[in-house]
């Protein structure tokens, strides 16, 4: 059976992609629970990357991050559901220093509908800009290949 999403559906996972931007860059450790499932992984970047493992990890991340950390902004969304049920986003970013300059990026999400919501049971981030004069964009297919275990091929 193919997962259907609901319009209802559609705009809770957008509202949980919103309020990461809100949570994280305002340091409410607290409110990473309206975003991430208890288990989450989260990696930075491609090759050699960042990985946080639990929501626990990714809270000591939140409260470490430094002064310079840009604000984010999430635009661009669309919503899949992959050939094993799962639900991934493929998201841009936009993140603004504190000296205003901008960043970029793509936020790639498997979520999981738990019985408090939508929540991100995987992101993985991709920096774009800035980048090296002459330096290529990392590519990575979507929907990603990653396969979280709780989900049951159709």
């Amino acid at each position: 059976m193919t997962k259907v999403l609901t319009p209802v559906d559609l705009a809770e996972i957008h509202r949980t992609l919103a309020l990461f931007a809100h949570v994280f860059d305002n340091g409410d450790v607290d409110g990473l629970g309206l975003v991430f499932t208890e288990d989450v992984v989260v990696e930075i970047g491609l090759g050699p990357k960042r990985a946080f493992h639990g929501i626990a990890e990714f809270a000591e991340y939140t409260r470490s991050k430094s002064a310079a950390t840009p604000d984010h902004h999430t635009v661009n969304t669309t919503v899949e559901v992959d050939e094993h049920g799962q639900v991934q986003t493929r998201s841009r970013y936009i993140g603004i220093n504190p000296a205003g300059r901008i960043t970029g990026g793509e936020f790639l999400d498997i979520l999981r509908k738990t019985p408090a919501g939508w929540r991100i049971a995987y992101r993985l981030s991709l920096p774009r800009a800035p980048r090296e004069a002459g330096a290529g964009v990392a590519r990575v297919g979507f929907p990603l290949a990653v396969r979280l275990a709780e989900v049951v091929a159709p």
